[in-house]
């Protein structure tokens, strides 16, 4: 099988010339017939995640060997690219036996009436996805890699006539399995490469002003607070190497930092967040995780700190690296020359063969600084060798220091460059960087909203209890299929009241705690990783008037 012709599709009563596109598909019709596969469907039947063995394994989805044992018969069946093989390969792989089972007969079509007390409705990983003939003229199976609803499947499948694909399968696409036969699963729950990142909906795991990860008190200037992370929120007891966690500073009693890194470690001389006094400051931080499952948090001035929970990537993922290494510092020398960075001024910034990361790295995770600005400005990362983009990252007011979470595409000669638009020194710290072939991946940053321009929204403010319905797939360097969440840079601008801003999933309920918190009058942002919702789109809510905008900085993929 390859894919699937249009449901219902009449010949016209009276003959007439074929027009060329017309011709072709009744041609690949007759020939899929012909061979017992199907021929090309609609997208939303079918959205592919990858063709060919190398292509898909290159892409993080595996073939699990089969391209090395594809020229064996399995359980009787044609070598090759053939479903029934590869399917009965899989199931062999995961502990069946080797020998054909008594009651297996006939082509695809035929494994739901063979295994008929094992055929369900109920999709399973590691169960094999049925078609009857209703399908195609010899049916097709497939082997379901995740499950991501009762009504959203991912599968692998090897095709007879075709190739190696993963695909995303939908029941409303129009061709969802007859039925999933259950002989060998490997569970119920959505299987993911075990290198993946874990979003997860934010859960508050510290709250000093409540008594909530640490006593009711507030960090003192110079002190720090200890979190338990693991086995909390959603984020395992074991198998954790980095959390992503967002953190509140509430009413510091002056301008300071906050520096989070694995407990048990050494404090490294550099800072994950930087906040203003009197005032609600919001930062998200990537932390490693010490051996113990915790953080901890050193604050520079005396401050209320909450902390929720948005994520956590696994021992060994594809994210390396979470200790933060200072590659810039425009006071000291430190991969620039020493002094501020002019405003309209751009350096370029050597990333690969520094703080760990490897030349053939995609991407790097930093936290970017700007500290003694001579006015209000903002910071933007991108990959060397692009042309600039016009959207802010780390906004800074006037002596004011920022910091903000950027995941940066490198681009040629292993560099990022750094514009500021106004007067500042400027401070880099790697805190991680991404493979190739990862399942996130970034992006040079691009705009999607702006309500203040009338960028997808009506041009003004976001009411007070408003929202934006935000579609982010196929937009901006996103894929328009197999995303399952986005990283966007988000801003609240010109707040009419104090209030919060919180991204979500589309079609899914209002998280209780809000991705940034907001002063009157006072702009803020923040990066937010979110899920994307089964429309391709994500919602953001604010609770006072103001302006919103949202630039996406990459995306995680299925």
């Amino acid at each position: 099988m390859d894919a699937t012709t249009r449901p219902g599709r009449q010949t016209p009563a009276k003959p007439r010339p074929a027009r060329p596109l017309a011709l072709v598909m009744a041609l690949l019709t007759m020939w899929a017939t012909t061979l017992g596969v199907a021929a090309p469907a609609r997208s939303a039947e079918w959205i592919v995640l990858c063709t060919g063995y190398d292509a898909c394994a290159a892409a993080g989805y595996s073939h699990s060997g089969y391209k090395e044992n594809a020229s064996t018969s399995w359980w009787s069946q044609s070598t090759g690219h053939n479903c029934t093989n590869y399917a009965a390969y899989r199931l062999v792989q995961n502990g069946m036996s080797s020998t054909k089972p008594a009651t297996l007969s006939g082509n695809a079509s035929n494994w739901g009436p063979s295994f008929t007390t094992q055929t369900n409705s109920s999709p399973a990983v590691g169960s094999i996805a049925w078609w009857d003939t209703s399908f195609s003229a010899t049916g097709h199976v497939a082997y379901v890699e995740q499950v991501i609803s009762a009504s959203e499947i991912v599968i692998s499948e090897d095709n007879w006539g075709g190739d190696f694909r993963w695909r995303r399968v939908t029941l409303g696409g129009g061709r969802w399995p007859t039925g999933f036969i259950h002989l060998e699963d490997q569970g119920s729950t959505v299987a993911t490469d075990a290198r993946a990142w874990q979003v997860v909906e934010p859960v508050r795991l510290l709250d000093t002003r409540t008594g909530v990860g640490a006593p009711v008190r507030k960090v003192l200037a110079g002190q720090a607070v200890t979190l338990q992370v693991t086995g909390r929120g959603g984020v395992p007891a074991s198998g954790v190497d980095k959390v992503l966690i967002n953190v509140n500073a509430t009413s510091p009693t002056s301008n300071g930092y906050l520096t989070v890194h694995a407990n048990g470690t050494t404090q490294p001389g550099s800072r994950s967040m930087s906040f203003l006094a009197s005032s609600v400051n919001t930062q998200v931080v990537l932390s490693r995780v010490g051996a113990d499952g915790k953080v901890r948090l050193y604050s520079s001035a005396t401050t209320d700190l909450s902390a929720d929970v948005v994520g956590w990537s696994p021992t060994d993922g594809f994210l390396s690296g979470g200790a933060p290494a200072r590659v810039l510092d425009t006071r000291k020398g430190l991969g620039a020359p020493t002094g501020k960075l002019a405003a309209g001024g751009t350096l370029t910034l050597t990333v690969t063969g520094k703080a760990g990361v490897p030349t053939d790295a995609a991407a790097a995770v930093l936290n970017v600084s700007s500290t003694d600005a001579s006015s209000a400005g903002w910071l933007t990362a991108y990959p060397n060798g692009v042309t600039r983009p016009s959207t802010p990252q780390v906004r800074f007011g006037t002596a004011k220091p920022a910091t903000g979470l950027v995941v940066a595409r490198i681009g040629s000669s292993g560099a990022v460059r750094i514009h500021t638009t106004a007067q500042t020194n400027v401070l880099v710290d790697v805190v991680g960087w991404l493979p190739t072939g990862a399942d996130q991946v970034a992006v040079t940053p691009k705009p999607i909203l702006n309500t203040a321009k009338g960028l997808g929204y009506p041009a003004g403010r976001v009411g007070a209890g408003g929202a934006v319905t935000l579609n982010v797939v196929g937009l901006a360097g996103v894929p328009s299929t197999g995303v399952r969440a986005v990283v966007l840079t988000v801003r609240a601008t010109s707040p009419t009241a104090s209030g919060y801003f919180t991204a979500h999933p589309s079609g899914t309920p209002e998280p209780a705690y809000a991705s940034a918190k907001y002063p009157y009058g006072r702009s803020v942002t923040n990066t937010v990783v979110v899920p994307v919702g089964s429309d391709g789109k994500v919602r953001i809510v604010t609770s006072a008037s103001t302006y919103l905008s949202a630039d996406v900085q990459g995306y995680i993929r299925w």
